[in-house]
């Protein structure tokens, strides 16, 4: 079987930039490739590429790895909904393509099937090995898609205003209010001392 090339990079420059990228070799962003691989085959050529991932999980790695959309430009947008889907769309058309893993299917593979429903060790190579040649196999039949129109742009294309916290004097979005998150009570840290 001749390993496929993932959004026009081959397999073996992919597992590069996964391993770079991600850490080390992963079932899922691999099955986030492929689902990748799908829906832009299906959306077709954009110059104005949008995807909606819906879990924080694995697959926001495999779309920053193979496409320009990322965390940092905007131009991928995370939802943690659990669902291992994801959304590409042309940003001024709001037409995409959405793809998902076929829950009902997926018993039938049984390496994949441990590895999802996380009964297996999938961080070991020989194992990642194993389900990834499994998952070349099945992805046509694992893989699930449809046309899709987006309700509104998800990306506000006008800037932010931003001012000075007036308690710590951090930047922060003024839309969240009279003072900072951390200064409203909902922040994630406590400094050890104060070296403001």
């Amino acid at each position: 079987m001749n390993a496929p090339k993932l959004c026009g990079i081959t397999y073996d420059d992919f597992l590069i930039e996964m391993e770079a990228f991600h850490g080390h070799r992963s079932p899922g962003v691999l099955l986030g490739g492929l689902m990748l691989d799908r829906a832009l085959e299906e959306l077709g050529p954009t110059h104005y590429l949008n995807v909606v991932c819906e879990t924080v999980v694995c697959l926001p790695d495999a779309i920053q790895i193979l496409t320009p959309c990322t965390f940092g430009n905007g131009f991928l947008q995370v939802f943690d909904w659990g669902k291992f889907a994801l959304t590409a769309y042309d940003r001024q058309t709001l037409s995409g393509v959405r793809t998902w893993l076929n829950h009902a299917r997926i018993s039938k593979y049984s390496l994949i099937h441990n590895w999802f429903e996380r009964t297996g060790r999938p961080r070991e190579k020989p194992l990642f090995d194993l389900i990834a040649k499994e998952m070349l196999t099945a992805a046509p039949q694992l893989i699930a898609h449809g046309s899709v129109r987006l309700h509104r742009a998800l990306k506000d294309p006008n800037p932010v205003p931003t001012g000075q916290c007036p308690k710590c004097s951090d930047s922060y979005p003024l839309h969240l209010g009279p003072a900072c998150p951390p200064c409203s009570g909902e922040g994630y840290y406590d400094f050890d001392i104060d070296n403001r």
